[in-house]
C-alpha cells in the first residue's frame, strides 16, 4: 500500500484523538482471497483494519459499511462477533473506504488439510459440527433484538440472488461464456422459487476460513473465537447460509475439477458428510429443509461465479498468484454440480 496512504490515515486517526503506530508500516494479512486486511496498532492496542481489493470490484461486493454497520450490531449480542469501531467512507483518506474493527489472536483454516498438531477423526469431527451450531446459533438471533430489523432488503431474496449472479456470471465470464452456467440459471429459474417465510440474519459466505479457531488446552481441540468477513451480510432465506457453506463441503467422493476448491479439510476422516451435516442443522434448528435442493443449487450458481470472478481479476493481472489459474475449471464444475443437483435429484 502506498506510503501517503498510511500518513493520511493517521493524520484522519489524529483527528479522532487516536494514535496510529507507523513503525514499522503495518503489514498485510497474507491469507484470504478478497478484501485486503492489515493488523494495526492505535495506542498501543492491536486492530485490524480492511478494505477492498485493489482494482474493479463487482457490484454488491466487499461493502465496508454493510460490514461495519453488522459487525457492530452483532458483536453486543453475540460473542463471536468482532466490534467494528470505525468506518471510513472517503476514498481518499486510504484509497477506498474501509472500516477498523477489534483484532482476535488465533488460526485459521485456509486450505483442505487439518493443522500438522490436529490430524485426528476427533478433531474433524468437532470442526465439522461446531459450524453447523455455529450457523443455527446465528440464524437463531432475531434481528430486531440487535437493531438490524430493517437490515437488507430480504423479500424476494432468492430470486434476486439468482438474477444478480447471473448478471455478474456474464460479466465474469467476459472472455468466453459458459454454456454450464447459462444451462444452470435456466433450470433454476424455470423450476419453482421456494416461498421465502422467515428472514434470518445471514453471513452469506460462511466457510471454515471464515472462523478464527484457538487452541483449548482442556479438550485439546481447535474452538471457535471469532467469525469474520461480513462484507455480504444481510437478511433472507436461512438455508442460503447453509447451502453457500456445504457448496465449499468438498468430499473424496466428488469429482476431481470440484476438489480442486481446497477450501476446507471435509474429506478428512471424521469430518460429517454433506448429508449428515444437513440433518444436524434441521435437528439443531427445526427449520423445514424441503427447498434445499433448489437452494443448493443457487449456491454452487454462486460459487462458480466467485470463483470465476477471481479468474478474471487474474487474468487482468490485478491477483497474480498461481494458484487463480486453474479457478475458472472450478467455475464450471460448480456449475456442472448445481445441474445434476438439479437433474438427477442428487445434491449431497
Amino acid at each position: 500500500m502506498n506510503s501517503k496512504y498510511w500518513k493520511n490515515l493517521s493524520i484522519w486517526m489524529n483527528s479522532k484523538g487516536l494514535n496510529l503506530e507507523l513503525n514499522p508500516i503495518p503489514n498485510k494479512f497474507k491469507n484470504g482471497m478478497g478484501n485486503l486486511n492489515y493488523k494495526i496498532t492505535i495506542d498501543n492496542q492491536p486492530f485490524v483494519l480492511r478494505r477492498p481489493p485493489l482494482g474493479p470490484i463487482p457490484p454488491g461486493a466487499n461493502d465496508m459499511k454493510r460490514e461495519h454497520n453488522v459487525m457492530h450490531a452483532l458483536s453486543k449480542k453475540f460473542s463471536l462477533v468482532p466490534n467494528s469501531i470505525l468506518l471510513c467512507e472517503d476514498d481518499s483518506i486510504f484509497g477506498a473506504p474501509f472500516h477498523i474493527m477489534d483484532f482476535k489472536e488465533g488460526i485459521t483454516i485456509n486450505g483442505d488439510q487439518l493443522p500438522d498438531n490436529f490430524k485426528s477423526a476427533k478433531n474433524a469431527n468437532y470442526l465439522s459440527k461446531m459450524l453447523i451450531e455455529v450457523l443455527v446459533k446465528l440464524h437463531n438471533i432475531n434481528p430486531s433484538d440487535v437493531g438490524l430489523e430493517n437490515f437488507g432488503k430480504p423479500e424476494g431474496f432468492l430470486e434476486r440472488q439468482l438474477k444478480g449472479w447471473y448478471k455478474r456470471g456474464a460479466i465474469a465470464h467476459y472472455k468466453n461464456s459458459s454454456k454450464a452456467m447459462e444451462e444452470l440459471y435456466k433450470l433454476l429459474y424455470s423450476s419453482s422459487i421456494p416461498k421465502e417465510e422467515e428472514f434470518v440474519i445471514l453471513h452469506n459466505d460462511f466457510k471454515l476460513d471464515n472462523i478464527i479457531l484457538k487452541f483449548s488446552s482442556d479438550q485439546n481441540i481447535l474452538e471457535p473465537e471469532a467469525i469474520i468477513d461480513w462484507d455480504q451480510a444481510t437478511r433472507g432465506h436461512p438455508l442460503f447460509d447453509l447451502a453457500t457453506l456445504l457448496s465449499y463441503w468438498t468430499l473424496s467422493e466428488d469429482t476431481f475439477n470440484m476438489q480442486l476448491i481446497k477450501q476446507m479439510p471435509s474429506a478428512s476422516s471424521g469430518f460429517m458428510s454433506r448429508t449428515e451435516a444437513l440433518n444436524l442443522y434441521q435437528k439443531l434448528s427445526g427449520r423445514n429443509i424441503k427447498d434445499f435442493k433448489w437452494i443448493y443449487a443457487l449456491s454452487l450458481l454462486k460459487l462458480g461465479v466467485v470463483f470465476q470472478q477471481l479468474y478474471a481479476q487474474f487474468l487482468r493481472g490485478t491477483i497474480k498468484e498461481d494458484k487463480y489459474k486453474t479457478f475458472n475449471i472450478i467455475a464450471e464444475a460448480a456449475y456442472e454440480r448445481g445441474i445434476n443437483a438439479l437433474n438427477k435429484n442428487i445434491y449431497i
